[in-house]
Formats: C-alpha cells, sequence, structure tokens
C-alpha cells in the first residue's frame, strides 16, 4: 500500500465519481485504494471529515445541483433514478440535507455561495494542522489473546445497555478486572450508523477451561481473538472525572490516522483498531480526581 494516503484515496475516489449511481461497495473501494478494509471507513473520515456515505451522498447532490442550477429541465424522478435512488422522495431528502435547499428551491433560487462552500470536501484533504494530537507512539508486539465479548451494533445512544449487560456478565461469572484486561475492538467510526463494537475481557487457559460450559454458551457472550502481531501503541489519560475520554480518544485514532500514519514507513494490518481500557474498577477517595487511562492499538503489517 502507498504511505502517501491522498494518493490511495484518490484512486478510489476516482472510481466513485465514475460509479455514483453504483450500490456502495466499502470492500471493493479498499481494495481499489489498497488499504484494509476494516480502516477505510476510519482513514476516509480522519481525512475528509465526512463519512464515506455523506461523501458519496455530497457528490451526487452537487451533481444533481449542476443540472438543476443551470435551467436543464430534467424530471426530480429522472435525476433520482440516474444517481442510484431508488425513489424520487429519497433524492429529495438526501439533497436538501447536503446541499441545505430543496432541489426544488435550488431550482428557482439556488445559494452559489453555499453550494461552492459544499465542494470544499472535495477538492483537498483537512490540513494536518487543524485539531493536532501530538503523543509518543510506540511500536509493540502483542501476543494472541482469547477474549469473551459482546458486541454492539446499533446506536451509539444505546451502548451504555451494551456495557451494562457485559459488566453484568462479568460479575455473575467472576470475571473481573484483576481476572482479565478489557478490550473494545472497533469496527466502525463513532458516527456510523449502525455503530459496531466488541466488548471483550481477556481469557487465560484456567479461566477459559472455567468459563467453557457455563459463562461462555450465554446468549450474547462470543468468544473472539486478538490476532497477535505488530501494533502502533498510544496511551492516552484524561485525570478530570468530569473530562470526556471519549472526546480524547477521538483526537488520538484521528492523530493515528491522519498524521502519524502517513509520515511513518508502516503499512496497516486487516485487523481492527483496539482500545484497552486500563482504568476499569479502579476505585479513588471520595474528593479525588478519576484518573482514565487507555491504550490505542493500531495493528501493522
Amino acid at each position: 500500500m502507498s504511505h502517501k494516503l491522498d494518493q490511495a484515496f484518490e484512486k478510489a475516489l476516482a472510481y466513485i465519481d465514475s460509479n455514483i449511481a453504483a450500490p456502495l461497495n466499502i470492500d471493493s473501494l479498499a481494495t481499489i485504494a489498497d488499504l484494509p478494509a476494516c480502516h477505510f471507513q476510519h482513514l476516509f473520515y480522519s481525512l475528509y471529515r465526512l463519512s464515506i456515505e455523506q461523501y458519496v451522498e455530497l457528490l451526487k447532490s452537487l451533481q444533481a445541483a449542476h443540472q438543476l442550477g443551470f435551467g436543464e429541465q430534467i424530471p426530480l424522478e429522472a435525476i433520482a433514478i440516474n444517481l442510484g435512488y431508488s425513489n424520487e422522495a429519497d433524492f429529495v431528502d438526501s439533497f436538501t440535507h447536503s446541499i441545505g435547499q430543496s432541489p426544488q428551491s435550488f431550482k428557482q433560487a439556488p445559494d452559489w455561495n453555499n453550494f461552492f462552500a459544499k465542494q470544499q470536501p472535495l477538492k483537498s484533504f483537512q490540513s494536518p494542522q487543524d485539531g493536532m494530537f501530538s503523543a509518543d507512539v510506540e511500536i509493540v508486539s502483542m501476543n494472541a489473546l482469547t477474549l469473551a465479548s459482546v458486541t454492539h451494533n446499533g446506536p451509539m445512544k444505546a451502548m451504555p445497555k451494551t456495557i451494562e449487560h457485559f459488566i453484568r456478565w462479568r460479575q455473575q461469572y467472576a470475571v473481573g478486572p484483576g481476572v482479565g484486561r478489557t478490550f473494545n475492538l472497533v469496527h466502525s467510526q463513532p458516527q456510523a450508523q449502525p455503530y459496531r463494537m466488541d466488548i471483550g475481557v481477556s481469557l487465560d487457559d484456567e479461566t477459559y477451561a472455567r468459563l467453557t460450559s457455563t459463562g461462555l454458551t450465554e446468549e450474547g457472550i462470543e468468544t473472539n481473538i486478538i490476532v497477535a502481531g505488530r501494533y502502533a501503541k498510544l496511551s492516552v489519560t484524561t485525570d478530570k472525572q468530569n473530562s470526556d475520554i471519549n472526546a480524547v480518544l477521538h483526537a488520538a485514532v484521528d492523530y493515528l490516522y491522519r498524521i502519524w500514519l502517513n509520515e511513518h514507513p508502516y503499512s496497516l494490518r486487516n485487523s481492527p483498531l483496539m482500545f484497552e481500557r486500563l482504568s476499569i474498577g479502579r476505585s479513588v477517595e471520595p474528593g479525588t480526581e478519576l484518573q482514565q487511562s487507555v491504550d490505542i492499538y493500531l495493528p501493522l503489517q
């Protein structure tokens, strides 16, 4: 894979532009860009500040706007079909969301300043200095680990219920923080709908054997494997009890994908991004600050 990510994505974007009406296929786009599929959407968002789905919808809407704004007498239904929408209503909703005007309103009185502003993500990457996160990244090797995990695959706002379910399972089967390490395997970006992430705890041989006939058969609990190999490790910590660890994680992941990876001679492996939650179960004295610590692991070839 090219380590100049802009060059890698130019191939995928050219393909999208030439096949705008085709169904979106992340695996195919990742192959064209020579990037692992499980990292494609993370990289795309870090570089363009849009999800791949938002990008395609914006590109379709801009093409439609050219037709509407220059007086072409094309029915909305025909434009919708040509751009791959299943019906006119879906096209109208997408256009209105992307452009800020309905197709009918744009045709009658187009806001050209807004139109040209909307094209900026199609022209260049965001500045690497925007939101810079500075940190030391360590290259480490990790042995294979067996996990007991639960998968969250739904709205981000429903994540607490998934976490609560997993906590109850760990308490019921005595798999506390002192027994195993707590990991998140991140399969999609936070903006994705649905959002998919595995929440798991590592199991040594003794714990795995103990749970095989009981805890690992419970509904919603699966066994998973963290693949052995090389990782880029970035540690983040927040010291304030009310600070947003998720915001810190977002900035750190953005740094890894958008800046660090583009500046170093490493290739991504087709294994998911991981968080290890180091402060799970840590008790503090009343009135003291709660330190939240997370190690981020980016799989490398």
